[in-house]
């Protein structure tokens, strides 16, 4: 188990930038490969490292992998607008054309999903010119308390403080962070969410779950015009089916990859379905 917790946990080997936003952000990212460019967005408390089983199947594909600490995530600081999602769209279309992304994927996880579904309704323009598809993973467009009583659970818990207790402690942490998986849940893919996430959950966060619930950007989906894949675990508890029956239905170019035994937390539980529905936005 050392060993794996060790490859999880592993900041990946490539070019490190920080991309400097005009409010005092600083944007930690990593630039991995050769080839069609796959910028990789993560969830809520998470950070770039999340991706680590996804990279390393990635890379057999020859690929450019962008990978990028949301704000207030990881290795990237919070700026003197604050956390908000129009900021987040923001840093999105800053890393793009940063990186120049021409005919770029976007892999959104979770609340990386959702904060691509408001740069396509605030940025039209830079998904138009910089992307040929988004894969949209166990994500949402806003509204996110409804139907999850998880998310109706463990919402107070962050507002009042209590969340980075619970998750400090492996006992409580484990148990908490089990409910993100499906069926199979392996003990270091638990473990390492739990330490990451009790890394970034800090009281100082509680915004970031705040505009996730009282934000509806469904109406908006109409708009979203390249081609887009939403993956879905139908063991999800934290983005309910809804959510994705919704995505898939409303985006005009858009189908739906169902996952029977999974839960929220893909990027562990099945990363080879990210590598399968991004290699076949790529040949």
């Amino acid at each position: 188990m050392v060993k794996d917790l060790e490859r999880l946990t592993r900041t990946p080997e490539g070019t490190t930038t920080f991309i400097e936003r005009p409010d005092g952000t600083r944007l930690h990212c990593i630039a991995v490969g050769e080839g069609p460019v796959v910028v990789l967005a993560h969830g809520i408390f998470n950070e770039l490292r999340c991706f680590n089983l996804v990279l390393e199947q990635l890379l057999t594909r020859h690929v450019r992998i962008i990978l990028f600490d949301q704000r207030g995530h990881g290795q990237s600081s919070i700026g003197g607008d604050g956390l908000g999602s129009l900021q987040m769209a923001g840093d999105y279309r800053a890393v793009l054309e940063y990186f120049d992304v021409t005919d770029g994927i976007l892999v959104g996880h979770s609340m990386g999903a959702f904060l691509a579904v408001v740069l396509a309704e605030h940025y039209p323009q830079v998904v138009e010119a910089r992307l040929r598809a988004m894969l949209l993973v166990s994500g949402h467009a806003g509204i996110a308390a409804k139907g999850s009583l998880q998310n109706q659970l463990q919402i107070p818990l962050i507002r009042v403080g209590l969340m980075p207790l619970i998750l400090s402690s492996k006992w409580l942490g484990r148990l908490f962070i089990r409910t993100l998986f499906g069926q199979v849940a392996q003990e270091e893919h638990v473990e390492v969410t739990r330490a990451i996430l009790a890394a970034n959950s800090t009281k100082d966060r509680v915004a970031l779950v705040d505009f996730q619930i009282r934000e509806d950007h469904y109406p908006a989906l109409r708009q979203i015009k390249v081609p887009t894949i939403v993956v879905c675990g139908e063991q999800d508890r934290t983005c309910p089916r809804w959510h994705s029956e919704r995505l898939g239905a409303e985006i005009s170019d858009a189908r739906n990859v169902w996952l029977p035994d999974v839960g929220h937390a893909v990027v562990y539980e099945a990363p080879e379905i990210i590598d399968r529905e991004v290699g076949s936005l790529v040949c």
